[in-house]
């Protein structure tokens, strides 16, 4: 029989380990986080209120945005903090380059998805006696897009991933429209 060591396993997160970034990139991340959050809290304030302000639409992304221009103040101050005390580490340090080249091509991946779902809008109704499905721009693009996403993160075999991307696709399509009574977006 094989021993078994009893030690106690702690989760410390994905990224347990792998210590600060350099306060370089994290004063570029504060400055690129304060400019998206002030520009939502613009945005959320230039929407229409239409009785009182707990009803205004506006409320819940100036309150996230607000709450996300806390967060990059601290970063800010703790990389102020670290260049000040002398931590002087180059930009990309211990960067895995192959890993950031894949978040860009995630990242081109669901930008190419929101702009097929926005311009390539077009619905298809196919009916069966009582039974009436509409296809729209959301099947294809969700198929096509959630088979790259999961091409990047999986080396699985190819029919698997066309598999599950089709029949995830068709199953969530079906239940929003037939049990949800919600249309998908592309659609006109």
């Amino acid at each position: 029989m094989s021993e078994h060591l009893h030690s106690e396993v702690k989760f410390e997160g994905e990224e347990a380990g792998t210590g600060y970034a350099s306060p370089a990139l994290d004063l570029i991340a504060t400055v690129l986080l304060i400019l998206l959050s002030v520009a939502v809290m613009l945005g959320s304030l230039a929407l229409p209120v239409p009785s009182d302000l707990l009803t205004a639409p506006g409320l819940l992304p100036f309150i996230v945005a607000a709450s996300l221009l806390v967060m990059a103040l601290g970063l800010g101050a703790s990389a102020v903090g670290r260049w000040r005390s002398g931590v002087r580490m180059p930009v990309l340090a211990g960067r895995d380059m192959a890993t950031d080249l894949k978040s860009l091509v995630l990242a081109g991946a669901i930008a190419v998805y929101i702009a097929g779902l926005q311009y390539l809008a077009f619905r298809h109704d196919i009916v069966f006696g009582d039974f009436r499905h509409s296809v729209t721009a959301f099947e294809p693009v969700t198929i096509l897009a959630l088979a790259v996403i999961m091409r990047l993160s999986w080396s699985g075999p190819l029919w698997i991933i066309c598999s599950v991307s089709i029949l995830w696709t068709v199953l969530l399509s079906s239940v929003f429209q037939h049990v949800f009574n919600i249309p998908l977006p592309g659609s006109f």
